[in-house]
């Protein structure tokens, strides 16, 4: 009696650390910050999700003044993201902003930082991995071009927007080609397409058309694009996986609007990436 006594209270322990350590993984969520080296970041399943799918992910890179908190509380955002099961990771920039080449904002890596939180995610969640989406607006999307440069294959796919590389722009990209659609308005005042300067030319930001042809060699895509549609207020020029010889495509989009950003747009940017990775695997 006494033998199994002591045998029930071993697998009780067993039992109790093993909860608390799955409830020490699970522990943050959408308001408790998930911490990792260099900072944290928020965190939100579909609510419909049941536990073990494999998730598409959505690491999202707020603008200059936001934060990971703001991403969460945008009441916008969560409807189209939910109604796709997309799960949000909330990026938090140090100060409430990113460094990077020709802007330095903090003392951070926020490189050292994306790839702690790309690593913790993993280990929480089971997210699918031809499915992970790195975008950001505004100086959130300049982060967004600098990963995709410098990190690549980190992410299945990058979905900048209104933000590009900053003065001197990167004259060479370790990540590799990468599948990226950038969105941009034309009429656009902060981040002008074609950039400006900043604090008495301080800083100044880049022309996303140089920066988006800097891609196109990088992906071994042609100067003039196989097709323009429009979609909505987004006219987009397409350089498809199969003719850009890297089999990575890109896409650039424009609309007239100004400093802007639509949750739905991020969404069509999962689309996209889904229709390229579904024609480079046809290859």
């Amino acid at each position: 009696m006494i033998q199994n006594r002591v045998v029930r209270a071993f697998w009780a322990v067993l039992w109790v650390l093993a909860f608390s350590a799955v409830s020490a993984a699970w522990a943050c969520s959408d308001s408790t910050p998930c911490v990792v080296a260099g900072g944290s970041y928020l965190v939100r399943p579909p609510p419909h999700w049941d536990g073990k799918s494999a998730l598409p992910a959505l690491f999202y890179f707020h603008g200059y003044g936001d934060s990971a908190a703001t991403t969460m509380a945008d009441v916008y955002m969560k409807p189209p993201l939910d109604e796709a099961g997309i799960l949000l990771v909330a990026m938090d920039g140090e100060d409430h902003s990113w460094s990077f080449p020709g802007k330095i904002s903090g003392s951070r890596d926020d490189f050292a930082y994306v790839a702690a939180v790309l690593a913790d995610v993993k280990k929480r969640f089971p997210i699918d991995p031809s499915r992970t989406l790195a975008a950001g607006f505004s100086v959130g999307g300049s982060m967004v071009w600098y990963v995709a440069c410098r990190m690549g294959p980190a992410f299945a796919g990058y979905a900048p927007m209104s933000g590009a590389y900053w003065e001197p722009m990167p004259t060479d990209c370790p990540g590799g080609p990468v599948m990226l659609r950038h969105i941009h308005g034309m009429a656009d005042k902060t981040v002008p397409i074609a950039g400006r300067s900043l604090r008495n030319g301080l800083y100044k930001q880049g022309d996303a058309n140089e920066s988006f042809r800097r891609l196109l060699v990088r992906n071994g895509c042609g100067a003039e694009p196989d097709r323009v549609a429009v979609r909505g207020p987004l006219t987009c020029r397409s350089w498809t996986a199969a003719t850009c010889t890297s089999g990575k495509a890109a896409e650039f989009c424009r609309h007239d609007g100004g400093h802007t950003i639509e949750a739905s747009w991020i969404v069509d940017s999962f689309n996209w990436l889904k229709g390229q990775m579904a024609a480079t695997a046809r290859r």
